[in-house]
């Protein structure tokens, strides 16, 4: 019954941090990469306008993520790393439907 508790513990507790990380990364790429300058965005001149801020994000987004990753499984218990690798697996998609809010 204790580990039964304590895994519920570890998998809430693993929930929050991951939205939180997720929110503070989101928000904090899209408040730095995504405005733009009006006068560029008439311009236009590529075929894909937001390509170079597209793959910083997913730059950034992945440093973060495999930061994270590193950081989290140094910390926990070793017992409990199968869950950080859930989370990580977990924000792998994550990418993409943060991708399409932000560039949509």
């Amino acid at each position: 019954m204790r580990k039964k508790d304590n895994t519920a513990v570890a998998i809430f507790v693993g929930a929050v941090v991951f939205l939180a990380l997720e929110v503070a990364v989101y928000y904090g790429l899209v408040t730095w990469l995504v405005p733009t300058d009006p006068e560029v965005e008439e311009q236009g001149g590529s075929i894909v306008r937001n390509w170079n801020k597209v793959m910083y994000f997913i730059l950034i987004y992945m440093g973060v993520l495999v930061g994270a990753l590193l950081f989290a499984s140094s910390q926990v218990p070793r017992s409990y790393r199968r869950h950080v690798l859930f989370w990580f697996y977990l924000s792998l998609p994550t990418l993409l439907v943060l991708l399409v809010l932000a560039f949509s």
